[in-house]
C-alpha cells in the first residue's frame, strides 16, 4: 500500500513507514472494530496503551484521535478502511467530513489516482484492484465485489440515521459544527457493533468535550 506525498518532489508515491505509533494506531482501530482483541494488539500494548483502554474501545466501538498535522493519520484511517472493505463482505463504511467535497476527497474524485482510498485501491498491483467506481455517481463511492461500499458524506446525522452504517469515519471533527448531531445519529449502529471512529487536530468544538470528558 502506498500514499502521496505532495513534499517530496523526486519521490512522491511512497510505502507507508510504518512508525511504530501508525502501527499501534491500526491495532486500535481494529479492537474498536472489534476486529482484533484487547490481547493481540501488541504494537499498541508496546507503545504503553493499558488493556483497559484497550479493553474499553472493544467494548464501546468507539476511538477519538486528538492529532496534531501531517502526522499521515486520516491515511491511515483511510487505508484501514479499504482494506476492511475488501476484507470483509457488505461493510457500509460513511466517510464523513464538513463537507461532501472534502470526505470524496477521501474516497474518490472522478479519477482513481485522485482521492486517497481510490488512490491507495489504483496503485495496487492490477490483479489484485477489486473496486468499481459507479458511473452515474461522480465522485464519494467506492464499491466492491464482496458487496462493500465507501460513501463520502457531508456533516451532521441525517445519511447516518438513514443508514445502518458498519464504521463511521469523522475526519477534522472539531471543524464539524454538526459533530454532536452525527455522533448521536450513530450510536445505534455502533451499540449493534458498529465502530465510529473521528480523527481531527486541535479547535474547541463538541469533539474536544467528549475527549474531555471521556
Amino acid at each position: 500500500v502506498v500514499t502521496n506525498d505532495e513534499h517530496d518532489q523526486l519521490r512522491p508515491v511512497k510505502p507507508f513507514p510504518g512508525d511504530q505509533y501508525e502501527r499501534a494506531l491500526i491495532d486500535m482501530m481494529c479492537v474498536a472494530g472489534k476486529l482484533l482483541t484487547p490481547d493481540d494488539a501488541p504494537y499498541a500494548r508496546q507503545v504503553g496503551v493499558p488493556r483497559s483502554y484497550l479493553a474499553d474501545l472493544y467494548r464501546t466501538g468507539v476511538l477519538f484521535v486528538e492529532k496534531s498535522r501531517q502526522m499521515r493519520v486520516s491515511w491511515l484511517a483511510c487505508a484501514y478502511l479499504l482494506w476492511r472493505a475488501r476484507a470483509f463482505p457488505h461493510q457500509l463504511i460513511l466517510v464523513q467530513s464538513k463537507k461532501k467535497e472534502d470526505a470524496a476527497n477521501l474516497v474518490f474524485v472522478k479519477q482513481p489516482d485522485l482521492a486517497r482510498m481510490s488512490f491507495m485501491e489504483f496503485h495496487l498491483p492490477e490483479d489484485l484492484r477489486q473496486v468499481k467506481y459507479p458511473t452515474h455517481v461522480s465522485e464519494g463511492r467506492m464499491i466492491f465485489p464482496n458487496g462493500s461500499q465507501v460513501w463520502a458524506i457531508p456533516e451532521g446525522g441525517a445519511m447516518i440515521r438513514s443508514n445502518t452504517p458498519t464504521v463511521v469515519f469523522s475526519d477534522e471533527s472539531a471543524f464539524q459544527e454538526e459533530f454532536g448531531n452525527s455522533y448521536t445519529a450513530a450510536l445505534p449502529a455502533i451499540k449493534g457493533g458498529g465502530q465510529y471512529l473521528a480523527v481531527s487536530s486541535a479547535e474547541p468544538s463538541e469533539f474536544q468535550q467528549l475527549v474531555g470528558a471521556a
